[in-house]
């Protein structure tokens, strides 16, 4: 090859970290997100009290309750409409052409699901704003006209974004996760700078609320002016047949489980903490856990780009090209989160040393080592996960619910004791229970196609 042949730096580079355009706008947007949850997390100290930046990480954990509704069904329309659209044409102007029988079942899921999210987001607002409002009330410690207000907004945003969050899953399946990353990115950088503005006016706690809103805001034009890849595709007839008992709820309901369960292992910690230490301690756990969020979020950026692409590789067969895309994202995945986890912890380790007053607003180093293991481990976790999800099954229900439950047992054992220890014991169980169980899964799946994993990657 000569010279002039040869690929230059940035395309070796390009090559080697597995960036295309979906893959690119997904870091871009991971990215911005670390920027902006690192400048808010630097500010909120600064102009929220104590006690408000307990109430604002506190008010997400409770938020996330949504996947309580929500069901895992965004993940089965992913894998539902990247299976058919597989065999499919996808033009640029929204019109959708091949096998008359796939087209019609394309059309098909998308009735089915919003109805349900319709029923959902309703269900979501109710629910979780009086479950909300009984908590506070009752924990929260400070005057109830102080966070009523921004909890019913917070929870109003949520149910929209709930609401509509089908039809973005719907042109992730069809191969448009770039697209969707640059909606999310404007989203952000829209959410986060008002933040900031409303932060430096002193709005207080009010500004809990402005991201949600303007992720609201901005997905209901982007569908109003786009719409979505099914626009222009047919009602579906008699001769596509598409039930929830048959197509949806058999993958659905073991993506329920492990979903439900997420949600015990990720998010019981905070309302927990802020009901035993009170909002201050919440509040400087809060802080850790979203630096480790964003952290996580980057980290996934290379495996949920290609989550589509492995479901296409197995409803083609093309076993090699499925098992080298999964390589390469999942060590990508796992080294960049496990470099940028110790980073953080670097970081503090070095403003604790340095006596830098502002990082006592933020959880102690061994709580941050622990969860800097959590996080590693959660990301090849998850991985793993994705790529035996891709075959339209979920193998992880036995996993999620054991994880799930040793967790509950632990932050029980826990709750009295400093929130290191039951960040260690946290760490110990995705270790130890969840990380060896989901291996051996996935030994069993990359035989099928014959790949299997190499004895020391169990190890």
């Amino acid at each position: 090859m000569s010279a002039l042949e040869r690929p230059g730096l940035a395309a070796r580079l390009k090559r080697w970290a597995g960036l295309d355009f979906h893959v690119f706008l997904t870091l871009l947007l991971r990215g911005w997100g670390i920027l902006a949850g690192g400048a808010t997390t630097l500010l909120l100290p600064l102009w929220l009290t104590p006690g408000q930046q307990g109430f604002y990480y506190t008010f997400g954990s409770l938020l996330a309750l949504q996947v309580f509704f929500e069901l895992g069904l965004n993940q089965v329309i992913i894998q539902l409409v990247s299976h058919e659209a597989a065999h499919l044409q996808l033009h640029d102007d929204g019109r959708i052409t091949g096998d008359a029988h796939r087209v019609e079942r394309l059309s098909a899921i998308r009735r089915l699901v919003q109805r349900w999210y319709l029923i959902a987001a309703a269900m979501f607002a109710v629910i979780t704003g009086i479950a909300g409002y009984v908590f506070f009330e009752q924990r929260g410690g400070i005057p109830t006209s102080e966070w009523l207000p921004i909890w019913c907004g917070l929870v109003g945003c949520t149910a929209i974004n709930l609401y509509m969050s089908p039809r973005l899953a719907i042109v992730e399946g069809t191969g448009h996760v770039g697209q969707v990353a640059r909606l999310r990115l404007i989203q952000s950088v829209l959410g986060y700078c008002a933040l900031w503005v409303l932060l430096l006016a002193g709005a207080g706690l009010w500004v809990a609320a402005v991201v949600p809103a303007a992720s609201a805001a901005t997905t209901w034009v982007w569908l109003r002016l786009r719409a979505d890849d099914l626009r222009h595709t047919p009602a579906a007839g008699t001769s596509a047949p598409l039930t929830w008992r048959k197509d949806i709820f058999p993958l659905q309901w073991r993506l329920a489980v492990s979903w439900v369960s997420g949600y015990f292992i990720f998010n019981l910690f905070t309302p927990i903490i802020f009901a035993h230490h009170g909002a201050k301690e919440a509040g400087r756990f809060g802080m850790a856990m979203a630096i480790f969020n964003a952290v996580t979020t980057v980290g996934l950026s290379w495996i949920n780009a290609k989550a589509p692409s492995l479901t296409m590789h197995i409803s083609r067969g093309e076993s090699e090209a499925l098992n080298s895309t999964f390589r390469g994202v999942m060590i990508r995945s796992v080294a960049f989160t496990g470099a940028l986890s110790a980073a953080v912890v670097a970081t503090a380790a070095a403003a604790t040393l340095a006596g830098w007053s502002a990082i006592q607003r933020i959880a102690d180093l061994g709580s941050l080592l622990a969860i800097a293991v959590a996080t590693t481990i959660n990301v090849l976790v998850y991985a793993c996960a994705s790529y035996m999800r891709a075959h339209r099954e979920e193998p992880m229900v036995p996993v999620s619910v054991v994880s799930a439950a040793c967790t509950i047992a632990a932050v029980a054992a826990s709750a009295a004791l400093p929130v290191s220890w039951m960040m260690a014991l946290y760490a110990a169980i995705g270790g130890l229970v969840t990380l060896p169980w989901t291996l051996f899964l996935l030994r069993r799946y990359r035989a099928r196609h014959g790949s299997p994993v190499p004895a020391e990657s169990a190890a």
